[in-house]
């Protein structure tokens, strides 16, 4: 089962740049600065007329968010919600 905690996420992340000799892409407590949104946080999307939306958990096309198990599994370049690179 996938785990969605932001402070778990956080500390999954720092771990793997420590390990790895990675550096530090990702805000520091995973606000995006572009959309204000928390990339370790699970959202539920639709699309209409080509844009993103946000929808409910129950009816939706597209989830976005960055589990504590990838956060300590790969490096975080970008926000997952709106695609902008941390690496520029």
């Amino acid at each position: 089962m996938t785990k969605f905690d932001v402070s778990e996420a956080v500390k999954a992340q720092k771990e793997y740049q420590e390990r790895t000799g990675s550096p530090s892409f990702p805000p520091t407590f995973g606000t995006c600065w572009s959309c204000n949104t928390n990339i370790y946080e699970l959202y539920f999307w639709n699309y209409e007329h080509g844009r993103k939306v946000p929808a409910n958990e129950k009816d939706f096309k597209v989830k976005t968010g960055i589990s504590v198990e990838e956060a300590g599994e790969r490096l975080v370049t970008g926000c997952p919600h709106c695609n902008r690179s941390y690496c520029d």
